[in-house]
C-alpha cells in the first residue's frame, strides 16, 4: 500500500484523512490571486523535501519569474534542481513568443498539444519522476478554441500519468473556465482543493476526513498560506496578521475584524441583566459563550492528543488575545476548576458573574472534546469583589431511566 504525502498543514492533512495518499491526482482551484498556486508549490516544495522527485510544467510564466516569485514566500527551488530532483519545462516562452525559442527543457509548441503531454510523459518516464506539478491548466485551456477537445486531451493526458506510476498536481483557475469545462477537467483528479476567499476547503477526499471537513482560514505571509488558527502563538503574531484596507475594513489574516472596547461589551453584558433579568440574563450570557464555541472542541481535538494540553492552548490564545490570564487548578475526569484574572471584560462593583459567557464557551469546549455532557458556571467573579474568578465544570451524569412498573398497575 502506498504511504501519505503531507501537504506541509497539519489541519488540512486531518481534514483529508491523514495526507495525500501517492500516486492519487490532485487538482487546486482557486481564482486571480494565484493562492491556489501558491498553495501547490508549497506541496510540491515538501515533497521534494521529503525525498521525491518532481517534474514541474510552467505555463503560467517564465521559470525564472516563477522563482522569484516563489522566493517571497521561502520557496526555494533552485538546491533540488542543482541535485536534479526537479526539472522545470518551459510551457510559457513559446506561447507568445514570436519566433520559436529552442533550448534544454523549453516546450517547442506549447499549444499543440500532442506534442506537449509526448514531451511531458517521456520527460517524466525517462527522469523518474514521480510527480508531475502542472502551473496551471487554464493557461492552455483560455488559449484553445475547441474546449471540449481541450478537456478530452486533458482528462486523457492526467489519467495516462497515472498509469505510468505518477501522480499529478494541478492548478486551475475556476473563475477562467466554463462551469461545466471545470466539472470535466476534474474528473481524473481524486482529490479537489479549493482555495479562495481567504479559506482552504476540501472539495474531494480520497480517504474519510479526521476531522469534519470544513474551510480552513489562512493568511498569505512569508512564509506561504499558513493555517490561521495555528499562525497566533504570540501577540507579535496577532499585530502582524493585522492589516486595514482601503475600504475601512480591518482584516485580521482573512478575517474581518473590529476592535472593541471594554466599555461597549460591558454595556451588553449589563444590558443582559437588566433587560432580562438575574436569572435569564446569565442563562443568555452562557448560552451565548456555547453558541460561539461551536466547532472549537471539535478542532482542539484533532490538534491535542490530551485535554490538558488543550486547555493550556486556550489559556495562551486568551491572554494572546487580550482576554485575560486563565489558569488551570484542577482536572479530574468529572470535574475541572480554572481560575481567571483579568478577564474581559474588567467590570467593578457588579451584582452578577460578569464572565459566565466563558463557562458557556469552556463547556462548549469539553462537550465536543469528550463527547460528554458539561456544565458550567463562574462561581466566584472580580466584577463582583472577589480576587479572581473561579469557573467549575462538571460531567453531567445520566438520570437512570425509570422503573417499569406496569406490574404493579
Amino acid at each position: 500500500m502506498r504511504g501519505l504525502l503531507s501537504t506541509g498543514m497539519g489541519r488540512l492533512d486531518d481534514v483529508l484523512g491523514g495526507g495525500i495518499r501517492e500516486g492519487l491526482n490532485v487538482a487546486l482551484i482557486g481564482s486571480f490571486d494565484e493562492d491556489n498556486l501558491l498553495l501547490m508549490h508549497q506541496m510540491a516544495c515538501n515533497i521534494l523535501r521529503s525525498g521525491h522527485r518532481v517534474l514541474l510544467a510552467e505555463f503560467r510564466q517564465a521559470p525564472n519569474v516563477l522563482k522569484e516569485w516563489l522566493s517571497h514566500y521561502g520557496i526555494k527551488y533552485e538546491n533540488y534542481i542543482e541535485n536534479g530532483r526537479l526539472k522545470i519545462l518551459d510551457g510559457f516562452t513559446n506561447l507568445y513568443s514570436s519566433q520559436p525559442v529552442r533550448g534544454e527543457g523549453i516546450i517547442p509548441n506549447p499549444r499543440d498539444l500532442g506534442i506537449t503531454v509526448g514531451i511531458i510523459r517521456d520527460e517524466l518516464a525517462s527522469g523518474n519522476y514521480e510527480v508531475l506539478v502542472i502551473d496551471d491548466l487554464t493557461i492552455l485551456y483560455a488559449l484553445q478554441s475547441d474546449k471540449d477537445a481541450y478537456t478530452r486531451v486533458v482528462i486523457r493526458f492526467i489519467n495516462s500519468i497515472k498509469e505510468l506510476g505518477g501522480q499529478v498536481f494541478a492548478g486551475i483557475n475556476s473563475e477562467v473556465t466554463e462551469k461545466e469545462d471545470l466539472a470535466k477537467l476534474l474528473l481524473p483528479f481524486e482529490y479537489v482543493i479549493e482555495v479562495a476567499n481567504g479559506q482552504i476547503k476540501p472539495l474531494r477526499s480520497y480517504y474519510s476526513p479526521r476531522v469534519p471537513a470544513g474551510r480552513i482560514p489562512y493568511r498569505k505571509t512569508e512564509k506561504g498560506l499558513e493555517d490561521l488558527r495555528e499562525s497566533y502563538y504570540s501577540l507579535q503574531d496577532l499585530k502582524n496578521s493585522l492589516h486595514l484596507d482601503e475600504k475601512g475594513n480591518l482584516w485580521m489574516g482573512s478575517e474581518r475584524v473590529q476592535i472593541i472596547g471594554e466599555e461597549g461589551e460591558a454595556s451588553l453584558v449589563e444590558f443582559a441583566y437588566h433587560y432580562l433579568g438575574p436569572e435569564e440574563g446569565k442563562k443568555f450570557l452562557y448560552l451565548w459563550g456555547r453558541y460561539e464555541f461551536r466547532g472549537m472542541g471539535r478542532a482542539y481535538k484533532n490538534m491535542y492528543d490530551s485535554l490538558r494540553t488543550a486547555l493550556e492552548d486556550l489559556a495562551s490564545s486568551t491572554e494572546v488575545s487580550g482576554g485575560g490570564k486563565l489558569e488551570r487548578v484542577e482536572l479530574e475526569d468529572d470535574l475541572i476548576v480554572l481560575r481567571g484574572r483579568n478577564l474581559f471584560p474588567r467590570m467593578r462593583g457588579f451584582k452578577y458573574p460578569a464572565h459566565i459567557n466563558y463557562a458557556g464557551e469552556i463547556a462548549q469546549l469539553l462537550e465536543e472534546y469528550t463527547g460528554e455532557k458539561w456544565e458550567g458556571d463562574e462561581t466566584r467573579c472580580q466584577a463582583m469583589g472577589h480576587s479572581y474568578c473561579e469557573f467549575v465544570f462538571r460531567k453531567k451524569v445520566p438520570r437512570p431511566k425509570a422503573a417499569n412498573r406496569w406490574f404493579d398497575r
